[in-house]
């Protein structure tokens, strides 16, 4: 196969090494690490032990029909003050993340504008539209003229471009390493190159320039395998709730749900006698008919009840897992996240930095999914308890008399 320059030599001679993601700014990286998230997930209010409980904790102590929810609304209160003050320790480098990307942006695009390489190709948005080859081509040319610029005179000398060329062609090591030199090793190593038509047999050993290149690359190595390991607890982290939620849909549809039980009581109903006739339509037995009601709100009850004990289950499991993950990031932040000294790297780092602002993020968020879950059910398991309430505080029915 006919050897070629790879693309991100193309991109050096572009000077185009422009990062997608946003770079951080200091006040991003002072932030991370502030949140006691261990501390936030334990403040989340758990799951009530009774629908009796849970009555309580929404309505207060007086359970009447006219009850709001502004108990519960005040029970969680605390723990959304601690929310709170979780978002707005890293509100700054949130504030800051479309700031921080636009500016990287349009500083990489300058200083990539400003390179003679680049500027003979027809500027960044030029490159952009071209293909690979197209690019690679124009890369070439324009170092050739770039070369020639500088040459004593300004006569055409690409001899020495043209024997780097051929290197690059010819050695895949010598690329490689090329590759991952800073900017400034691969200008002087161009220069060298510019400088002599008729190049030396390649050093035998390691140069200076290549130890560097070499440090440079187990530093980018470094920080892209940081990022992995971030990105792996982010996916772990979002992949908790949807089994959490098909546990909790698969309670809700365990036999003995309230739908079963509205039709089973309402099946018994329509089979009571009818005692009268009137406007209304036909009576059935009053007593009989309030002991179903009963039986029906009793039933509602247990079954809230016991929801609660198996979404309390899950709430403990679910907690867990968020607490392993929220650990594993505190123990991933201590020890990541540095000054480097490859520019390469340390851009990398940077959108690291990004990218552990947003698991913070993800991480509050976790504590407020907690929360919302209990409250749900909470809530839930109240309405029954009030029903039930009502249902038995009402007076005694008496037998029809005609």
């Amino acid at each position: 196969m006919k050897p070629t320059l790879t693309r991100p030599v193309v991109a050096w001679f572009a000077f185009a090494v422009v990062a997608a993601i946003g770079v951080a700014e200091e006040q991003s990286r002072n932030v991370l690490g502030k949140i006691d998230h261990q501390a936030l997930l334990e403040a989340a209010p758990g799951i009530p032990a009774t629908a009796t409980e849970a009555s309580k904790r929404t309505y207060g102590t007086e359970v009447n029909p006219n009850a709001d929810t502004a108990a519960l609304d005040s029970f969680y209160a605390p723990f959304y003050q601690r929310v709170a003050a979780a978002r707005d320790a890293i509100k700054s480098a949130v504030d800051a993340r479309g700031a921080n990307q636009e500016a990287l942006a349009q500083r990489s695009i300058a200083q990539a504008n400003a390179s003679p390489i680049v500027n003979r190709m027809g500027g960044v948005d030029k490159i952009g539209e071209m293909s690979e080859a197209e690019a690679q081509q124009a890369a070439i040319q324009a170092a050739g003229e770039y070369q020639q610029s500088l040459a004593p005179g300004n006569a055409p000398s690409g001899g020495g471009m043209q024997a780097m060329m051929q290197r690059m062609m010819n050695d895949p090591a010598y690329q490689e390493r090329f590759e991952k030199m800073t900017k400034q090793e691969q200008e002087a190593e161009l220069k060298k190159y510019m400088g002599n038509e008729h190049v030396p047999a390649p050093p035998a050993g390691e140069t200076a320039a290549e130890r560097q290149a070499r440090r440079a690359t187990n530093e980018t190595s470094a920080v892209l395998a940081r990022q992995n390991e971030l990105a792996d607890i982010r996916q772990r982290m979002r992949g908790i709730d949807p089994a959490f939620n098909k546990k909790d849909q698969a309670i809700l549809a365990t036999p003995g749900g309230y739908d079963q039980i509205a039709r089973e009581i309402s099946a018994r109903i329509e089979k009571l006698p009818v005692v009268a006739t009137g406007e209304a339509g036909d009576l059935v037995d009053p007593v009989k008919l309030q002991a179903l009601q009963r039986e029906r709100a009793t039933r509602e009850r247990t079954r809230a009840t016991w929801e609660l004990q198996q979404r309390a289950a899950i709430y403990r499991q679910r907690k867990a897992q968020y607490k392993e993950v929220a650990a594993a990031y505190t123990a991933w932040l201590k020890q990541n996240l540095g000054t480097l000294s490859s520019e390469t790297a340390q851009v990398l780092d940077d959108a690291t930095v990004e990218m552990a602002v947003s698991v913070e993020e993800e991480l509050i968020a976790l504590s407020e999914n907690l929360a919302r879950y209990t409250a749900e059910a909470t809530r839930n398991a109240a309405h029954y308890e009030r029903s039930y309430q009502d249902r038995m505080s009402e007076p005694a029915a008496r037998p029809f008399t005609k």
